[in-house]
Protein backbone atom coordinates (compact mmCIF):
# COMPACT_ATOMS: atom_id res chain seq x y z
CA UNK A 1 0.00 0.00 0.00
CA UNK A 2 1.54 3.20 -0.81
CA UNK A 3 2.49 5.90 1.99
CA UNK A 4 2.64 9.44 1.87
CA UNK A 5 3.48 12.07 4.07
CA UNK A 6 3.09 15.66 3.61
CA UNK A 7 6.04 18.48 4.95
CA UNK A 8 4.30 21.90 5.85
CA UNK A 9 6.63 24.61 6.42
CA UNK A 10 4.27 26.67 8.54
CA UNK A 11 4.03 30.62 7.35
CA UNK A 12 7.06 29.84 5.41
CA UNK A 13 7.70 33.36 3.86
CA UNK A 14 7.63 34.63 7.42
CA UNK A 15 10.29 31.86 8.17
CA UNK A 16 12.69 32.89 5.35
CA UNK A 17 12.02 36.47 6.09
CA UNK A 18 13.43 35.69 9.31
CA UNK A 19 16.22 33.38 8.47
CA UNK A 20 17.54 36.28 6.16
CA UNK A 21 17.32 38.94 9.41
CA UNK A 22 17.42 37.13 12.83
CA UNK A 23 18.12 39.96 14.61
CA UNK A 24 14.20 40.91 13.87
CA UNK A 25 13.41 37.24 16.16
CA UNK A 26 12.96 39.38 18.89
CA UNK A 27 10.91 42.40 17.75
CA UNK A 28 7.17 42.07 16.12
CA UNK A 29 7.99 41.60 12.55
CA UNK A 30 5.53 40.72 9.45
CA UNK A 31 5.77 39.64 5.33
CA UNK A 32 4.33 42.45 3.77
CA UNK A 33 2.60 41.86 -0.07
CA UNK A 34 4.59 45.42 -1.44
CA UNK A 35 7.29 48.05 0.55
CA UNK A 36 4.37 50.70 0.61
CA UNK A 37 2.54 52.60 3.24
CA UNK A 38 -0.45 50.67 1.53
CA UNK A 39 1.34 47.46 1.44
CA UNK A 40 -0.39 44.67 3.60
CA UNK A 41 0.50 42.47 6.45
CA UNK A 42 0.17 39.06 4.99
CA UNK A 43 2.29 37.00 7.63
CA UNK A 44 2.84 37.74 11.59
CA UNK A 45 5.62 36.51 13.99
CA UNK A 46 3.97 35.59 17.88
CA UNK A 47 4.87 38.98 18.94
CA UNK A 48 3.29 40.89 16.22
CA UNK A 49 0.07 39.49 16.54
CA UNK A 50 0.17 40.00 20.44
CA UNK A 51 0.82 43.79 19.62
CA UNK A 52 -2.87 43.50 18.33
CA UNK A 53 -1.85 43.31 14.83
CA UNK A 54 -3.48 41.26 12.04
CA UNK A 55 -3.02 40.13 8.39
CA UNK A 56 -4.65 42.42 5.68
CA UNK A 57 -3.72 45.52 8.09
CA UNK A 58 -2.49 48.38 6.01
CA UNK A 59 1.38 49.23 6.57
CA UNK A 60 1.11 52.77 7.23
CA UNK A 61 -1.60 51.39 10.05
CA UNK A 62 0.67 49.40 11.77
CA UNK A 63 3.50 51.43 12.16
CA UNK A 64 1.15 53.86 14.04
CA UNK A 65 0.03 51.68 16.38
CA UNK A 66 3.75 49.56 16.82
CA UNK A 67 6.58 51.99 15.82
CA UNK A 68 9.32 49.16 15.96
CA UNK A 69 7.55 46.64 13.74
CA UNK A 70 9.97 45.40 11.47
CA UNK A 71 8.34 43.82 7.99
CA UNK A 72 9.57 43.67 4.94
CA UNK A 73 8.65 41.78 1.18
CA UNK A 74 9.98 38.61 0.83
CA UNK A 75 9.85 38.25 -3.35
CA UNK A 76 9.86 34.79 -5.56
CA UNK A 77 12.80 34.44 -6.44
CA UNK A 78 14.29 33.79 -2.10
CA UNK A 79 11.02 31.72 -2.01
CA UNK A 80 12.11 29.47 -4.90
CA UNK A 81 15.90 29.18 -3.47
CA UNK A 82 14.35 28.51 0.12
CA UNK A 83 12.09 25.59 -1.40
CA UNK A 84 14.86 24.32 -3.06
CA UNK A 85 16.96 24.06 -0.14
CA UNK A 86 14.80 22.06 1.98
CA UNK A 87 14.03 19.78 -1.17
CA UNK A 88 17.44 18.76 -1.48
CA UNK A 89 17.08 17.75 2.63
CA UNK A 90 13.90 16.05 1.58
CA UNK A 91 15.43 14.39 -0.97
CA UNK A 92 18.08 12.72 1.77
CA UNK A 93 14.98 11.62 3.23
CA UNK A 94 12.67 9.81 0.71
CA UNK A 95 13.52 8.79 -3.29
CA UNK A 96 10.57 10.93 -4.50
CA UNK A 97 9.60 14.65 -3.19
CA UNK A 98 6.94 16.31 -5.13
CA UNK A 99 6.07 20.20 -4.22
CA UNK A 100 3.12 21.60 -4.07
CA UNK A 101 2.81 23.56 -7.15
CA UNK A 102 1.34 26.85 -5.73
CA UNK A 103 2.58 26.94 -1.59
CA UNK A 104 6.29 27.22 -1.27
CA UNK A 105 7.38 25.44 1.30
CA UNK A 106 4.63 22.31 1.41
CA UNK A 107 6.13 19.18 -0.06
CA UNK A 108 5.00 15.56 -0.14
CA UNK A 109 7.07 12.24 0.03
CA UNK A 110 6.80 9.12 -0.72
CA UNK A 111 7.38 6.66 2.14
CA UNK A 112 6.15 3.46 0.69
CA UNK A 113 8.83 0.77 2.31
CA UNK A 114 9.92 2.94 4.85
CA UNK A 115 8.40 1.09 7.87
CA UNK A 116 10.79 -2.10 7.22
CA UNK A 117 13.24 0.73 8.13
CA UNK A 118 12.05 2.50 10.84
CA UNK A 119 10.44 0.47 13.64
CA UNK A 120 8.03 3.74 14.42
CA UNK A 121 7.08 7.01 12.04
CA UNK A 122 8.84 9.45 15.08
CA UNK A 123 12.25 7.76 14.30
CA UNK A 124 11.81 9.03 10.81
CA UNK A 125 10.14 12.31 11.23
CA UNK A 126 12.08 13.64 14.15
CA UNK A 127 15.24 13.42 12.86
CA UNK A 128 14.45 15.30 9.48
CA UNK A 129 12.27 18.02 11.68
CA UNK A 130 15.55 18.71 13.48
CA UNK A 131 17.66 18.77 10.86
CA UNK A 132 15.80 21.34 8.98
CA UNK A 133 14.90 23.25 12.00
CA UNK A 134 18.76 23.31 12.98
CA UNK A 135 20.73 23.55 9.75
CA UNK A 136 17.98 25.55 7.53
CA UNK A 137 16.11 27.56 10.51
CA UNK A 138 12.84 25.79 9.15
CA UNK A 139 10.05 24.35 11.24
CA UNK A 140 7.92 22.10 9.97
CA UNK A 141 4.78 19.69 10.61
CA UNK A 142 4.97 15.86 9.21
CA UNK A 143 1.86 14.09 8.20
CA UNK A 144 2.60 10.53 7.35
CA UNK A 145 -0.68 8.59 5.99
CA UNK A 146 -1.89 7.19 3.04
CA UNK A 147 -3.31 9.48 0.41
CA UNK A 148 -1.82 12.69 -0.86
CA UNK A 149 -4.89 14.96 -0.06
CA UNK A 150 -5.46 13.32 3.47
CA UNK A 151 -2.22 14.19 4.79
CA UNK A 152 -1.97 17.37 3.03
CA UNK A 153 -6.03 18.24 5.22
CA UNK A 154 -4.42 17.06 8.54
CA UNK A 155 -1.19 19.21 8.54
CA UNK A 156 -3.04 22.28 7.04
CA UNK A 157 -5.80 22.13 9.54
CA UNK A 158 -4.09 20.54 12.47
CA UNK A 159 -0.43 22.05 12.69
CA UNK A 160 0.92 19.00 14.45
CA UNK A 161 2.65 15.62 13.27
CA UNK A 162 1.53 12.46 13.48
CA UNK A 163 0.86 9.11 11.74
CA UNK A 164 -2.40 7.31 10.53
CA UNK A 165 -1.94 3.63 10.63
CA UNK A 166 -5.49 2.96 8.86
CA UNK A 167 -6.66 5.09 5.44
CA UNK A 168 -10.16 5.37 7.18
CA UNK A 169 -8.59 7.38 10.37
CA UNK A 170 -6.61 9.71 7.55
CA UNK A 171 -9.70 9.97 5.64
CA UNK A 172 -12.02 10.73 8.96
CA UNK A 173 -9.22 13.31 10.35
CA UNK A 174 -9.32 15.04 6.93
CA UNK A 175 -13.20 15.44 6.26
CA UNK A 176 -13.00 17.22 9.56
CA UNK A 177 -10.65 20.06 7.70
CA UNK A 178 -12.12 23.15 7.59
CA UNK A 179 -12.58 24.49 4.17
CA UNK A 180 -10.96 27.77 4.95
CA UNK A 181 -7.53 26.09 5.79
CA UNK A 182 -7.02 24.57 2.44
CA UNK A 183 -5.39 27.16 0.02
CA UNK A 184 -9.50 28.00 -1.45
CA UNK A 185 -9.88 31.57 -2.91
CA UNK A 186 -11.76 34.04 -0.81
CA UNK A 187 -15.03 34.18 -3.26
CA UNK A 188 -14.76 30.37 -3.11
CA UNK A 189 -15.07 30.39 1.09
CA UNK A 190 -17.92 33.38 0.83
CA UNK A 191 -19.83 31.41 -1.17
CA UNK A 192 -19.50 27.74 0.94
CA UNK A 193 -20.40 30.17 3.81
CA UNK A 194 -23.48 31.12 2.62
CA UNK A 195 -24.53 27.83 1.49
CA UNK A 196 -23.49 26.56 4.79
CA UNK A 197 -20.15 24.63 3.92
CA UNK A 198 -17.83 24.62 6.92
CA UNK A 199 -15.51 21.35 6.65
CA UNK A 200 -14.35 18.82 3.61
CA UNK A 201 -17.31 16.55 5.12
CA UNK A 202 -20.03 19.27 4.08
CA UNK A 203 -18.63 20.12 0.69
CA UNK A 204 -18.65 16.14 -0.23
CA UNK A 205 -22.24 16.10 1.44
CA UNK A 206 -23.17 18.55 -1.98
CA UNK A 207 -23.90 16.67 -5.66
CA UNK A 208 -20.84 16.98 -8.20
CA UNK A 209 -22.69 19.04 -10.32
CA UNK A 210 -23.84 21.17 -7.54
CA UNK A 211 -20.59 22.03 -6.77
CA UNK A 212 -19.27 22.81 -10.11
CA UNK A 213 -21.48 25.07 -11.11
CA UNK A 214 -21.76 26.98 -7.67
CA UNK A 215 -18.42 27.08 -6.33
CA UNK A 216 -16.38 26.90 -9.73
CA UNK A 217 -13.30 24.49 -10.86
CA UNK A 218 -11.05 25.84 -8.07
CA UNK A 219 -13.47 23.88 -5.42
CA UNK A 220 -14.54 20.79 -7.72
CA UNK A 221 -11.06 19.75 -8.00
CA UNK A 222 -10.40 20.13 -4.24
CA UNK A 223 -13.84 18.04 -4.02
CA UNK A 224 -12.82 14.89 -6.94
CA UNK A 225 -9.83 15.18 -4.70
CA UNK A 226 -11.51 14.17 -1.52
CA UNK A 227 -13.71 11.79 -2.95
CA UNK A 228 -10.02 9.62 -4.37
CA UNK A 229 -11.84 10.73 -8.37
CA UNK A 230 -9.06 12.70 -8.91
CA UNK A 231 -4.91 12.10 -8.28
CA UNK A 232 -2.43 15.08 -9.56
CA UNK A 233 0.43 13.79 -11.42
CA UNK A 234 3.58 13.09 -10.15
CA UNK A 235 6.12 16.05 -10.28
CA UNK A 236 8.84 14.94 -8.66
CA UNK A 237 11.35 17.48 -7.67
CA UNK A 238 14.86 16.64 -9.73
CA UNK A 239 17.84 17.20 -7.81
CA UNK A 240 20.47 17.93 -10.18
CA UNK A 241 23.79 17.91 -9.85
CA UNK A 242 25.98 21.09 -10.31
CA UNK A 243 28.41 21.52 -13.47
CA UNK A 244 30.86 22.43 -10.88
CA UNK A 245 35.04 22.00 -11.04
CA UNK A 246 37.84 23.47 -9.33
CA UNK A 247 41.69 23.43 -8.26
CA UNK A 248 43.59 23.11 -5.67
CA UNK A 249 47.27 25.57 -6.18
CA UNK A 250 50.63 23.84 -4.37
CA UNK A 251 51.50 27.37 -4.22
CA UNK A 252 50.15 30.90 -4.36
CA UNK A 253 48.77 32.17 -8.06
CA UNK A 254 49.54 35.69 -8.92
CA UNK A 255 49.31 35.80 -12.39
CA UNK A 256 46.31 36.44 -14.03
CA UNK A 257 47.07 34.46 -17.96
CA UNK A 258 48.00 31.73 -15.82
CA UNK A 259 44.46 31.58 -13.84
CA UNK A 260 43.14 31.66 -17.05
CA UNK A 261 44.51 28.75 -18.12
CA UNK A 262 43.06 26.95 -15.41
CA UNK A 263 39.77 27.88 -15.95
CA UNK A 264 39.59 26.77 -19.85
CA UNK A 265 41.15 24.03 -18.60
CA UNK A 266 37.92 23.09 -17.00
CA UNK A 267 35.92 24.87 -19.18
CA UNK A 268 35.40 22.44 -22.24
CA UNK A 269 34.39 20.14 -19.35
CA UNK A 270 31.15 22.32 -17.93
CA UNK A 271 29.94 23.09 -21.85
CA UNK A 272 29.92 19.18 -22.54
CA UNK A 273 28.18 18.27 -18.79
CA UNK A 274 25.73 21.76 -20.23
CA UNK A 275 25.66 20.24 -23.19
CA UNK A 276 24.38 16.58 -22.76
CA UNK A 277 21.56 18.14 -20.50
CA UNK A 278 20.14 20.01 -23.69
CA UNK A 279 21.57 23.41 -21.91
CA UNK A 280 23.88 26.22 -23.01
CA UNK A 281 25.95 28.31 -20.83
CA UNK A 282 24.32 31.11 -19.38
CA UNK A 283 26.58 32.48 -16.49
CA UNK A 284 29.50 31.15 -15.32
CA UNK A 285 30.35 31.49 -11.24
CA UNK A 286 33.98 32.21 -10.74
CA UNK A 287 35.31 32.03 -6.93
CA UNK A 288 38.77 32.78 -6.04
CA UNK A 289 40.08 31.46 -3.04
CA UNK A 290 42.55 33.37 -0.99
CA UNK A 291 44.42 32.23 2.30
CA UNK A 292 44.61 35.44 3.78
CA UNK A 293 42.15 37.76 2.55
CA UNK A 294 38.19 37.45 1.35
CA UNK A 295 37.37 35.15 -1.63
CA UNK A 296 37.27 36.93 -5.08
CA UNK A 297 33.65 36.20 -6.74
CA UNK A 298 32.37 37.42 -9.82
CA UNK A 299 29.59 36.02 -12.64
CA UNK A 300 30.78 36.28 -16.06
CA UNK A 301 27.54 36.08 -18.30
CA UNK A 302 27.11 35.89 -21.93
CA UNK A 303 24.99 38.07 -24.33
CA UNK A 304 22.68 34.92 -24.60
CA UNK A 305 23.32 31.55 -23.75
CA UNK A 306 25.83 29.98 -25.55
CA UNK A 307 28.13 26.91 -26.00
CA UNK A 308 31.31 28.80 -27.59
CA UNK A 309 34.10 28.26 -25.37
CA UNK A 310 36.09 31.24 -27.24
CA UNK A 311 33.49 33.87 -25.99
CA UNK A 312 33.57 32.72 -22.40
CA UNK A 313 37.23 32.63 -22.49
CA UNK A 314 37.56 36.07 -23.45
CA UNK A 315 35.28 37.49 -21.22
CA UNK A 316 36.70 35.32 -17.88
CA UNK A 317 39.82 37.36 -19.21
CA UNK A 318 38.24 40.54 -18.93
CA UNK A 319 37.44 40.37 -15.79
CA UNK A 320 40.16 38.72 -14.41
CA UNK A 321 42.27 41.73 -15.69
CA UNK A 322 40.12 44.16 -13.16
CA UNK A 323 40.58 41.63 -9.90
CA UNK A 324 42.85 41.63 -7.77
CA UNK A 325 44.94 38.40 -7.91
CA UNK A 326 48.37 39.79 -7.34
CA UNK A 327 46.94 39.16 -3.77
CA UNK A 328 47.62 35.28 -4.46
CA UNK A 329 45.14 32.84 -5.55
CA UNK A 330 45.12 29.29 -3.49
CA UNK A 331 42.41 27.87 -5.31
CA UNK A 332 39.95 27.84 -8.15
CA UNK A 333 36.59 27.14 -8.06
CA UNK A 334 33.93 27.60 -11.47
CA UNK A 335 30.20 26.85 -11.33
CA UNK A 336 28.24 26.40 -14.42
CA UNK A 337 24.68 27.31 -14.90
CA UNK A 338 22.60 26.29 -17.77
CA UNK A 339 19.65 27.03 -19.62
CA UNK A 340 17.19 25.41 -22.05
CA UNK A 341 17.13 27.08 -25.43
CA UNK A 342 15.61 26.37 -28.73
CA UNK A 343 17.13 26.78 -32.17
CA UNK A 344 15.80 29.48 -34.27
CA UNK A 345 13.69 28.61 -37.10
CA UNK A 346 15.07 29.56 -40.67
CA UNK A 347 13.14 32.26 -42.37
CA UNK A 348 12.76 32.72 -46.12
CA UNK A 349 13.26 36.74 -45.34
CA UNK A 350 15.35 37.40 -42.91
CA UNK A 351 14.68 40.76 -41.25
CA UNK A 352 17.97 43.13 -40.63
CA UNK A 353 17.27 46.11 -38.57
CA UNK A 354 19.38 49.27 -39.40
CA UNK A 355 20.73 48.12 -35.50
CA UNK A 356 22.23 45.18 -34.40
CA UNK A 357 20.11 44.20 -31.36
CA UNK A 358 22.85 41.41 -30.81
CA UNK A 359 26.06 43.17 -31.10
CA UNK A 360 24.95 45.77 -28.98
CA UNK A 361 23.88 42.75 -26.45
CA UNK A 362 27.68 41.17 -27.03
CA UNK A 363 29.00 44.75 -25.97
CA UNK A 364 27.29 44.83 -22.83
CA UNK A 365 28.09 41.60 -21.92
CA UNK A 366 31.85 42.61 -22.23
CA UNK A 367 30.98 45.34 -20.08
CA UNK A 368 29.70 43.59 -17.40
CA UNK A 369 32.61 40.87 -17.44
CA UNK A 370 35.05 43.94 -16.96
CA UNK A 371 33.35 46.04 -14.30
CA UNK A 372 30.66 43.70 -12.98
CA UNK A 373 27.05 43.31 -13.30
CA UNK A 374 26.22 46.27 -11.62
CA UNK A 375 27.99 48.49 -14.16
CA UNK A 376 25.04 47.93 -16.66
CA UNK A 377 21.58 48.59 -15.20
CA UNK A 378 17.87 50.41 -16.39
CA UNK A 379 15.74 52.39 -14.63
CA UNK A 380 12.26 51.14 -13.58
CA UNK A 381 10.06 53.17 -12.19
CA UNK A 382 8.66 52.36 -8.42
CA UNK A 383 5.93 53.58 -6.18
CA UNK A 384 7.31 56.46 -3.77
CA UNK A 385 6.37 59.70 -2.43
CA UNK A 386 9.53 61.37 -2.62
CA UNK A 387 11.23 61.92 -6.22
CA UNK A 388 14.18 59.80 -5.30
CA UNK A 389 11.71 56.95 -4.68
CA UNK A 390 9.90 56.82 -7.86
CA UNK A 391 12.30 54.78 -9.53
CA UNK A 392 15.28 52.17 -9.00
CA UNK A 393 17.96 50.58 -10.80
CA UNK A 394 18.12 47.27 -11.78
CA UNK A 395 20.42 45.16 -14.05
CA UNK A 396 20.05 44.86 -17.26
CA UNK A 397 20.33 41.47 -18.61
CA UNK A 398 19.14 42.31 -22.66
CA UNK A 399 18.66 45.12 -24.31
CA UNK A 400 15.17 45.84 -26.02
CA UNK A 401 14.61 48.16 -28.23
CA UNK A 402 12.00 50.57 -28.47
CA UNK A 403 9.02 50.07 -30.70
CA UNK A 404 9.13 52.37 -33.14
CA UNK A 405 5.52 51.76 -34.51
CA UNK A 406 4.16 53.26 -31.15
CA UNK A 407 5.66 56.15 -30.92
CA UNK A 408 3.71 59.69 -31.53
CA UNK A 409 6.29 61.42 -34.34
CA UNK A 410 4.88 64.41 -33.06
CA UNK A 411 5.66 64.06 -29.73
CA UNK A 412 7.98 67.09 -28.33
CA UNK A 413 11.49 66.30 -27.15
CA UNK A 414 11.48 65.87 -23.27
CA UNK A 415 14.27 67.77 -20.83
CA UNK A 416 16.41 65.09 -19.10
CA UNK A 417 17.13 65.55 -15.54
CA UNK A 418 19.86 64.32 -14.36
CA UNK A 419 19.52 62.87 -10.12
CA UNK A 420 22.33 62.99 -7.85
CA UNK A 421 22.85 59.91 -5.65
CA UNK A 422 22.53 62.30 -3.01
CA UNK A 423 21.18 65.90 -2.65
CA UNK A 424 23.94 68.70 -2.45
CA UNK A 425 23.98 70.95 0.51
CA UNK A 426 23.68 74.76 -1.39
CA UNK A 427 23.76 78.08 0.30
CA UNK A 428 21.17 80.40 0.78
CA UNK A 429 19.51 80.43 -2.53
CA UNK A 430 16.23 82.39 -1.90
CA UNK A 431 17.42 85.44 -3.78
CA UNK A 432 17.73 83.12 -7.00
CA UNK A 433 15.59 84.00 -10.00
CA UNK A 434 13.48 80.69 -10.02
CA UNK A 435 11.97 80.00 -13.06
CA UNK A 436 9.29 77.59 -11.76
CA UNK A 437 7.69 76.77 -8.15
CA UNK A 438 7.51 76.07 -4.96
CA UNK A 439 6.28 73.06 -5.61
CA UNK A 440 5.12 71.42 -2.44
CA UNK A 441 6.14 67.88 -1.03
CA UNK A 442 5.18 67.40 2.52
CA UNK A 443 3.97 63.58 3.94
CA UNK A 444 5.95 61.08 4.76
CA UNK A 445 4.55 60.58 8.75
CA UNK A 446 4.89 57.07 8.54
CA UNK A 447 8.55 56.37 8.19
CA UNK A 448 9.38 60.39 8.83
CA UNK A 449 8.22 63.59 8.50
CA UNK A 450 9.22 65.49 5.41
CA UNK A 451 8.59 69.11 3.66
CA UNK A 452 10.29 70.13 0.78
CA UNK A 453 9.82 73.25 -1.73
CA UNK A 454 10.86 72.42 -5.29
CA UNK A 455 12.19 75.13 -7.16
CA UNK A 456 13.51 75.90 -10.87
CA UNK A 457 16.56 78.02 -11.57
CA UNK A 458 18.55 78.90 -14.09
CA UNK A 459 22.30 79.71 -12.94
CA UNK A 460 25.19 80.19 -14.88
CA UNK A 461 23.90 78.32 -17.93
CA UNK A 462 22.74 75.85 -15.88
CA UNK A 463 19.17 74.83 -15.09
CA UNK A 464 19.06 73.22 -11.78
CA UNK A 465 16.29 71.71 -9.88
CA UNK A 466 16.90 72.40 -5.62
CA UNK A 467 14.56 72.82 -2.74
CA UNK A 468 14.52 74.12 0.47
CA UNK A 469 14.52 71.43 3.22
CA UNK A 470 11.65 72.60 5.98
CA UNK A 471 12.59 70.24 9.05
CA UNK A 472 16.80 71.15 8.46
CA UNK A 473 16.07 74.64 7.32
CA UNK A 474 18.36 74.35 4.38
CA UNK A 475 18.87 74.60 0.45
CA UNK A 476 19.97 71.42 -1.38
CA UNK A 477 20.33 70.72 -5.28
CA UNK A 478 18.70 67.66 -6.05
CA UNK A 479 18.94 67.45 -9.83
CA UNK A 480 20.36 69.44 -12.98
CA UNK A 481 18.76 69.63 -16.72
Amino acid sequence: MDRWACVDALYFPLQVLLSEHPEWGDHPAAVLDKDHPQGRLLHLNRRARKARLHSGMRYGQALALVPHLRAAVVDDELLEDSSRSMAKVLNDYSPRVEPHRELPGLFWLDVSGMYRLYPTWQRWVEPLRARLREVHGIYVHIVVGFTRFGTFAVVRSTRQSGAFETPRRERQAAQKAPLDLLDLPSSVLSRARRLGLETVDDLLAMPAEGVRRRLGDRAFRLYRMARGDLRPPNRSFEQQQLAQRSDHLDHEEKNAHRILFLVKRHLHTLLDILEERGEKLAALDLVLQRREEADLKATIAPAEPTLDAGLITDLVRLRLESLPVESGISDVLLTARGARTTTEQMRLFADKPPRDKAAANRALARLRAEFGADAVVHIVPTRGHLPESRFSLHPLDELTLPDLAEADDKATPKAVRRFFPAPLRLRDMSAAPTRAGPHTICGGWWVREVHRDYHLIALDGRLLWIFYDHQRQRWYLHGEY
